[in-house]
């Protein structure tokens, strides 16, 4: 039987929402039903299954396997192990008194483990079916990742600098090059995708061995130079073999395509694992001691923060109807992407220095004023990172279905960021636990104008007491 006729055979035309996991069902009422055409997928076995594409384009109709895709809990126990590597990282990096320098290193390590992270991300996306390739697949990356992990803190001290810095750069390529090679060989099954698998495939075999020129540069400062440059490219790489002008170009029946609702499930449960782990220092190790003091007092209040960080961020933009980032243009999905990398860094930047400043007294000394510097533009990244996501979304409300415009909504995310930055400098007037209470107070001030601007109160008492939740429209 031919491709054609078996995808016109096994296919059937329906919404999404006809089978949707009821989980999802609000995103569904936010975004829209989606028309695609579903196709069997191949008999399962724990051993081997035949890999297969969970979602590809056809002549520009999307097709996709039977059987709601939701987060499996090989990809729960992947986010938890990948956000406590990078709460490592923090911590590091916050240990080291977080100077400038120390910066640029945390943020060229964070992104590595994060590059490896979305790679993963990425392949259960298209291809998983949770069979023993898979799974020992996963643990290899996270093998590589822990060795990394332990050996990247120790990259710039002392003589054996070297070897820490070949253990590094060879766990990573390595985990790249695992990558190449399970698309590669998954390309002789996925026809569908197998020009964009071994194009991406060739690429990363040619990216991960171009690493190890990193040995012929003497200079630390040119070799994170060479890190960073290699970084862009990489990700430039992987956007190219992805954006629909390169499937025009190469004139592709068939290319690749996002389960857009489970990418968006993925990247908020590990932002909400990110908040989990910046709430996780107040307790872990009792660092707020016994009795009521002033250091439970700071640790309630970074409780409290938290919270409504987790609150604005599930705010959005508050539309009631409108067209996801990802599916609204390439720019905007590979900014809705990007934009989440930045945004974990700064949540567990949050937890480790507010941890640190819970234990400082209560004068702030040129040792300790990197920390709270680091908390507080940390805190103020976090409002205009999801000012920015919450901007990507197209808006398809109608002009009368809300009382204030999109810009409105979110028109108090910015200037409380400013002025959370600002207060860094206000430690000669405050002291640091009046600083984490007044910034908690302008997030409070933010939420709660989010809150009302986008739950209008509903005065048909008789049909409706209380509030209406756009989140639930």
């Amino acid at each position: 039987m031919s491709n054609q006729q078996y995808l016109e055979s096994t296919a059937q035309d329906s919404k999404a929402s006809n089978e949707v996991n009821p989980d999802l069902e609000t995103f569904y009422q936010k975004y829209g039903d989606l028309e695609i055409k579903y196709i069997e997928p191949p008999q399962h076995s724990p051993w081997f299954t035949k890999p297969y594409a969970l979602n590809y384009f056809h002549n520009d109709t999307l097709y996709r396997t039977k059987n709601e895709r939701t987060s499996s809990k090989l990809e729960l126990f992947l986010d938890l192990v990948i956000t406590g590597i990078l709460s490592n990282l923090t911590s590091n990096f916050i240990s080291k008194g977080g100077s400038g320098y120390e910066l640029i290193k945390f943020l060229g390590l964070f992104i590595t483990v994060f590059v490896i992270w979305s790679d993963l991300k990425d392949f259960m996306n298209y291809y998983f079916n949770d069979d023993l390739l898979q799974r020992g697949f996963v643990i290899w990356l996270l093998v590589l990742l822990i060795t990394f992990d332990n050996n990247c803190e120790f990259i710039d001290l002392g003589d054996d600098d070297e070897n820490t810095l070949w253990i590094c750069v060879g766990c990573y390529s390595m985990a790249r090059l695992s990558l190449s090679a399970m698309l590669l060989f998954y390309s002789f099954f996925i026809h569908e995708h197998k020009i964009q698998m071994r194009l991406y495939g060739i690429s990363l075999i040619i990216t991960s061995l171009s690493w190890f020129w990193i040995f012929q540069i003497h200079n630390d400062s040119y070799k994170w130079i060479f890190a960073g440059f290699m970084l862009v490219i990489e990700q430039v790489i992987f956007c190219f073999s992805v954006l629909p002008w390169t499937k025009r170009k190469l004139g592709l029946e068939y290319s690749t395509a996002l389960n857009i609702e489970h990418e968006d499930e993925r990247f908020s449960g590990f932002v909400i694992i990110g908040i989990g782990e910046l709430l996780y220092n107040i307790v872990s190790g009792s660092p707020l001691q016994k009795g009521l003091n002033e250091r439970l007092t700071k640790g309630l209040s970074i409780l409290i923060m938290g919270y409504l960080i987790m609150g604005i961020y599930n705010h959005k933009d508050g539309c009631l109807r409108a067209t996801h980032a990802l599916r609204r243009s390439a720019i905007t999905a590979i900014l809705y992407i990007y934009l989440h990398a930045p945004l974990v860094a700064s949540l567990l930047i949050i937890g480790d220095s507010g941890i640190e400043l819970i234990q400082y007294h209560k004068v702030i000394t040129e040792e300790n004023f990197n920390i709270l510097k680091c908390f507080q533009v940390g805190l103020g990244m976090v409002l205009i990172l999801l000012t920015g996501l919450a901007s990507l979304d197209k808006s398809r409300d109608g002009e009368d279905s809300q009382e204030f415009s999109k810009f409105g909504r979110l028109s108090m995310r910015i200037p409380v960021a400013i002025v959370i930055i600002g207060l860094t400098w206000s430690f000669k007037m405050f002291s640091i636990g009046t600083i984490i209470w007044i910034d908690t107070g302008l997030l409070f001030i933010c939420y709660f104008y989010e809150f009302i601007v986008m739950n209008p109160l509903n005065f048909n008492i008789r049909i409706n007491l209380g509030l209406t939740n756009v989140q639930d429209v």
